[in-house]
């Protein structure tokens, strides 16, 4: 049997273990394609079955395009990699004036400005790509700058109002424009409403819920109000995670980054600053999501995770956006490209077919990846219950809030994630975040739970605040996606 129907019969045979619609698969070779193949169902409902031209979104896979752009402009001589960006673009800032000062698109791009990862505020929240880059100046650094790596969405965002101010586009017209039609990337695309209407594209799922193994139903697309095809206005974030594409496109992706910025015979993007990209621009202490002995040497360049496998440099990225899951991957010493595309929620079935698929070409047996990622997730799974209890503490029992509920509504501003909503109805106290609303179950004392599995901010603590008055004037919790991060307060705002 050959190396790529082994693939083939692999990944038909785990399909069903992982219980998910789809997963679409390409795989380069020494400058050649040799498998962009769908399996499974692009839409479970309709019977439609995905192809090597069916559509998903690709989420953080964008930020490899992002840094690819800029690597453009530093060839044309606009850009330089080590210059502030502050020179570039003078109203950006950041909370700490020397970050101001001295942050570089590197930096920017290889995540060690000391910032923490704030997403929520642009879930589903009504800022626009503009306001998103100025509310850097709004986020508590938790590291020293340049002392930490912390993947941080927004500094992209950032990295692409430079492309734009620099080029005179929009980040997408430019990508477009400059990496797409090039390489003949003809079905990838930025707007939601392109993807919808496109024949040939996978729905996203999700499960019931976040913690279930089994069992699977359609979600919404995620969808900034602020996005507009018909302008040309793409998502605020699209910069760090709005790319969608199909797995024939994205071996052409593979092909270029492999041949280190060629297309053809035409060196697109200068060897020199390829290599700036794949190269170790920022070393991690632990990887992102679990340690492996297969690897090791963790750092990220521009774009890029980079860490050895059985002793090979890999280049990856995964991406993750509602109801689609993506990865892309190379072994540039084997001349050896994988993407996965999944039309499924943080579904880790990507990087098991793709460390399937390596191995096969390095000649290694005895991985077992797909068993050893189910029991990651169910072992993640299990420990969730503890890992909430020891972060939210044990309630105290027997206690009641200090105020009547009815004291405890309002709404609470924060500079940086905007308004939260606390309404008193029928059932107690709800907490409303951009669009999303959950009951509170009271904890102990002042402190409330957000009792919503599905929620945004499922089982976290809040805490209401009361001034020297006895007034209640503000909530706290640990809204940032990392521990390090203090709780972030929210003051209660005077009624008109």
């Amino acid at each position: 049997m050959s190396t790529i129907q082994a693939i083939r019969e692999k990944i038909i045979q785990e399909l069903p273990l992982w219980d998910q619609p789809s997963i679409s698969v390409g795989v380069v070779k020494e400058g050649e394609v040799i498998l962009a193949e769908g399996f499974g169902y692009a839409d479970q409902e309709k019977n439609l079955k995905a192809n090597q031209e069916t559509l998903y979104q690709i989420g953080s896979c964008s930020k490899a395009f992002t840094a690819a752009a800029a690597a453009l402009l530093v060839d044309q001589g606009k850009l330089e990699w080590d210059r502030p960006v502050h020179e570039y673009l003078p109203w950006l800032e950041f909370k700490d004036p020397y970050t101001t000062a001295h942050a570089t698109v590197r930096d920017l791009l290889c995540h060690r400005t000391g910032l923490p990862r704030h997403d929520a505020y642009w879930i589903n929240g009504p800022c626009s790509r503009r306001e998103m880059v100025e509310n850097l100046r709004n986020m508590e650094p938790v590291w020293s700058f340049r002392s930490h790596w912390c993947y941080q969405n927004t500094c992209y965002v950032a990295v692409g109002m430079l492309i734009e101010a620099l080029s005179g586009m929009s980040w997408e017209e430019f990508i477009q424009k400059n990496l797409l039609e090039p390489l003949g990337m003809h079905r990838t695309t930025f707007y939601v409403d392109a993807i919808r209407k496109d024949e040939n594209h996978a729905e996203p799922y999700s499960r019931v819920l976040p913690t279930d193994l089994k069992g699977y139903h359609k979600i919404s697309f995620l969808k900034s109000d602020r996005e507009d095809m018909a302008q040309g206005i793409g998502a605020p974030y699209g910069p760090a995670g709005s790319i969608m594409s199909t797995v024939s496109d994205m071996c052409k992706w593979l092909l270029f980054n492999l041949q280190e910025g060629k297309v053809g015979d035409r060196q697109l993007i200068s060897e020199e600053n390829m290599r700036e990209i794949h190269k170790p621009n920022m070393l991690m202490s632990e990887p992102l999501l679990v340690p492996f002995p297969e690897q090791d040497f963790y750092s990220y360049g521009m774009g890029w995770f980079l860490e050895t496998y059985r002793g090979h440099m890999m280049v990856e990225h995964g991406g993750n956006i509602d109801g689609f899951s993506a990865l892309v991957t190379m072994i540039p010493d084997q001349k050896l490209g994988v993407v996965c595309l999944t039309n499924f929620n943080n579904s880790f079935n990507t990087y098991a077919t793709t460390y399937e698929i390596v191995d096969a070409y390095l000649g290694e047996s005895n991985g077992e990846w797909h068993q050893r990622w189910r029991k990651i997730i169910g072992d993640i799974f299990a420990q969730n219950p503890e890992n909430m209890k020891r972060m939210n503490g044990d309630p105290v029992p027997n206690t009641t809030p200090s105020h009547p509920l009815a004291d405890y509504a309002g709404t609470y501003h924060n500079a940086c994630y905007g308004d939260v909503v606390i309404t008193k109805q029928e059932d107690g106290l709800h907490f409303l975040y951009n669009k999303e609303e959950s009951p509170l179950q009271h904890f102990h004392y002042d402190t409330f739970q957000i009792h919503n599995p599905t929620a945004l901010f499922a089982d976290m603590n809040i805490r209401f605040n009361t001034n020297r008055k006895g007034q209640v004037d503000g909530i706290e919790f640990g809204i940032a996606l990392n521990p390090e991060a203090k709780d972030e307060f929210f003051m209660k705002q005077e009624e008109a």
